[in-house]
């Protein structure tokens, strides 16, 4: 039997397991915020060139694209300028820092050891390439629709060996596709909240056997054992069946 200061030792063992990670992500975080702030101190008119506030412009657009057809003005051909350089530039300097942490996630807090190495750099790469292109066709149908088919005539033979690193592309698409749009600020808010999340359930290690003793009473649970010991199917193989 455990005992009250096996129990505190356990307790104090797993906020030091959570309580590390949280403070280095944290302090990563927060160093971003700072450098951010000291460079528009230093240099107000930066603050035009930063890739924010796309989202709302989308929506703009979206509703826009809604109106009658008679209302409709003829298309302008979009005009890229150095701001326009500048902008998608930092755009994607965003996106590989946001990802930065999620790759150091996906090393660190999975219960797989045989992680990919081409998998972390995958991504890692790829919020940069989807910035870019989501900026090259997010104002044009007919490129979207062009790449649509050249993305069709590529064969993609990697397989995941884990559904959780579908979360993890997934993760890494939503970030590209919200830096291309010049909307930094929802990508890291997905970035943290991703990375937090994530942290969390590793540290308590949801999911496991021994969360689910801890969820339901002990009785519950030792109808099981009891059930397994003699041989008889459990309730989980039950409903397996």
């Amino acid at each position: 039997m455990e005992t009250a200061d096996q129990k505190d030792q356990e307790i104090w063992a797993g906020l030091a397991k959570l309580g590390k990670p949280y403070a280095y992500l944290t302090a990563y975080y927060l160093s971003i915020a700072a450098a951010v702030a000291v460079m528009l101190i230093l240099y107000p008119p930066l603050i035009e060139l930063l890739p924010v506030g796309g989202a709302a412009d989308f929506a703009a657009l979206g509703q826009a694209a809604f109106e009658p057809v008679e209302s409709a003005q003829a298309a302008q051909p979009a005009r890229s300028t150095l701001a326009d350089s500048i902008r998608l530039s930092l755009a994607i300097i965003g996106s590989f820092i946001l990802m930065l942490p999620v790759t150091w996630i996906c090393m660190g807090a999975r219960r797989r050891k045989d992680v990919s190495q081409s998998f972390i750099q995958t991504i890692l790469v790829l919020p940069m390439v989807i910035t870019g292109i989501v900026h090259v066709v997010h104002n044009s149908l007919a490129l979207a629709f062009s790449l649509a088919g050249i993305v069709a005539g590529v064969r993609f033979r990697h397989t995941l060996k884990d559904s959780a690193e579908t979360t993890y592309l997934f993760t890494a698409i939503a970030v590209g596709v919200a830096c291309g749009i010049n909307a930094v600020e929802v990508a890291a808010i997905i970035s943290i909240f991703f990375n937090y999340t994530v942290l969390g359930l590793w540290a308590m290690e949801y999911g496991s056997e021994t969360t689910g003793k801890q969820m339901f009473s002990r009785e519950w649970m030792a109808k099981d054992d009891e059930k397994r010991a003699a041989g008889k199917p459990s309730r989980e193989e039950d409903d397996d069946d």
